[in-house]
């Protein structure tokens, strides 16, 4: 199996700063902050899941505005959820690529807190994260 990457244009290649806001961005949103999401997400914007969690499927894919009202309708469904960076991100700024590990934690019904971990994977185009293959564990990366 061979995979195909796109590399960043050359109108906006990435840099190492400008990949940092932008995981910073995506950090933001998922904690419910939706109003950056015009800046950081391109128009065509892809989220890729690469596992089921309430509300996705492994085949579900969402756009900007898909995204947007998922994260605004878990915000307010999960006591407490917050998402959080588990390390700096890794940024190709020649391929224009990005992956970055992640914590999730919010409470459970009753009162335990959920920590999961994931790794999300980004394609940047002209400044602007453009796609995401996203997958999601049951449980925090060992340290």
């Amino acid at each position: 199996m061979s995979v195909t990457t796109i590399p960043a244009t050359d109108s906006a290649p990435l840099t190492r700063e400008a990949g940092t806001r932008l995981v910073e961005g995506w950090t933001a949103l998922w904690n419910g902050d939706i109003a950056p999401a015009e800046q950081i997400l391109s128009p065509d914007f892809r989220l890729h899941f690469a596992d089921d969690f309430d509300g996705t499927g492994s085949a579900k894919t969402f756009g900007r505005a898909e995204l947007t009202a998922f994260i605004s309708n878990n915000s307010q469904a999960l006591t407490g959820l917050t998402f959080a960076a588990d390390a700096a991100p890794l940024i190709d700024t020649e391929r224009g690529e990005m992956a970055c590990r992640w914590i999730e934690s919010h409470a459970a019904g009753d009162g335990d807190i959920i920590v999961k971990s994931g790794i999300d994977m980004f394609a940047v185009t002209d400044g602007r994260i453009s796609a995401v293959w996203s997958l999601t564990g049951n449980r925090r990366f060992a340290a």
